[in-house]
């Protein structure tokens, strides 16, 4: 289990887009314990599972815990036009119109956004059915009347 709080604390949060970009969307505030939730909320949905509680035992009696203030840093060190230019560039990217979507399928551009599938044919006969064809509503009343 220890291996897993290690492997925790020594994941880069900073340099993840995922996780950053959840943390610019977030209208919580930025206090240490709730900068932690959130790390290990992130961590153990996407990540690896993490049991959250006894991380927090093992790091409040670990010495060699690595703090959560040089996120906060960070954060702080963002102006507000940084912030605002990221949140415009995303919403500009993500908000294509109905015919602005349909040009680009139509000249066989990517859409932003969207994600590529690796989809390919099998080239196999579909299998025949194993089950009986369900009877019609109208079929079942004129049978019972029989």
């Amino acid at each position: 289990m220890e291996d897993v709080f290690l492997r925790f604390d020594s994941y880069d949060f900073e340099v993840d887009p995922r996780f950053q970009d959840g943390l610019n969307r977030s209208s919580c505030s930025r206090d240490e314990t709730k900068l932690l939730d959130m790390k290990l909320f992130y961590y153990n949905r996407f990540v690896e599972p993490i049991d959250q509680t006894k991380y927090k035992q093992w790091s409040s009696s670990s010495p060699h815990v690595k703090t959560v203030d040089c996120c906060l840093e960070q954060l702080d060190r963002r102006t507000d036009s940084e912030i605002r230019k990221s949140q415009t560039a995303e919403t500009e990217a993500t908000q294509l119109s109905f015919v602005e979507v349909m040009r680009l399928v139509q000249e066989g551009k990517e859409v932003p956004g969207a994600i590529k599938l690796d989809i390919k044919p099998s080239n196999q006969s579909p299998t025949p059915s194993q089950m009986e064809r369900m009877l019609k509503p109208w079929e079942t009343a004129s049978s019972s009347s029989k």
